[in-house]
């Protein structure tokens, strides 16, 4: 389908506010300022919250790669509201390459505290809650040197997807919509890397067809792919689909080797 950008911010009906774990960079930062742009409430939690406090957004400081912050930064948020959770950070090295500490902070960070502070969050709002989450084509696409980073990834995938029956339970007009994107044109998240950002998408273009998405969603769960265009004169350009993907297969295409055959019993 043709990826939907409204030029009216549509009214946020009886949702009041949004909340994101993890605003304050890339697509988080799009995402707040579009919340806001459509007459939300937008509290934006991050570890460089304070940088956003002329941008008509409600900073909080969060640290998610610290147990204290996670377990005492407030989570009282206007609602019914969305929750956004797209806190990430990338990592291109072998397994073997990577640090313990490394892998610790990265778990931390992407799954771990998102996961506990989103914990508290849905505890303490009563009313209806619509939960974002933005995790990636990497949950599901062949990598190299990007395990730790695309097991992270199909995690919190997992984790959202089997949240479906127990937000339900809480409450009948709770939702949730999963996000797959690829690559955006973020030049600080692929730190060190050599890329042709011309080539992906735009952040601020997708933030607006992930709220039109969510605006639109009528289901309880919907999970949708945005991915971007490889056609010659029209690369970078939003691709959207819905409905799950199936992982692809660790080797190159083509490469795979077929089983031996069975031994015949005498």
């Amino acid at each position: 389908m043709s990826p939907s950008t409204s030029a009216t911010p549509p009214l946020p009906e009886r949702f009041r506010g949004a909340a994101v774990i993890g605003g304050t960079h890339g697509l988080g930062r799009a995402l707040a300022r579009t919340a806001r742009d459509r007459g939300l409430h937008t509290v934006v939690y991050g570890r460089t919250a304070e940088t956003l406090s002329d941008d008509g957004l409600h900073p909080r400081h969060l640290d998610l790669c610290d147990p204290h912050s996670v377990r005492d930064t407030p989570v009282d948020v206007p609602s019914p509201c969305y929750v956004l959770w797209v806190a990430g950070a990338f990592l291109k090295k072998t397994l073997a390459d990577t640090t313990e500490d490394e892998v610790e902070q990265l778990t931390r960070l992407m799954f771990t505290g998102p996961v506990l502070f989103l914990r508290r969050l849905l505890a303490a709002v009563e009313e209806p809650v619509h939960l974002i989450t933005v995790a990636s084509s990497s949950a599901w696409k062949r990598r190299e040197r990007e395990s730790l980073y695309c097991g992270l990834k199909a995690a919190q995938a997992t984790i959202v997807r089997n949240l479906v029956p127990e937000l339900r339970a809480a409450h009948p007009e709770n939702r949730i919509t999963l996000i797959n994107p690829g690559g955006l044109a973020v030049p600080d998240f692929h730190t060190g890397l050599a890329l042709d950002f011309g080539a992906m998408m735009d952040p601020d273009h997708v933030a607006r067809i992930i709220w039109d998405i969510a605006a639109d969603q009528r289901r309880t769960f919907t999970e949708v792919q945005i991915l971007r265009s490889r056609e010659p004169g029209s690369e970078g350009t939003p691709e959207v689909s819905y409905g799950a993907r199936t992982p692809q297969a660790p080797e190159e295409p083509g490469t795979a080797t077929a089983p031996p055959a069975p031994t015949p019993h005498p």
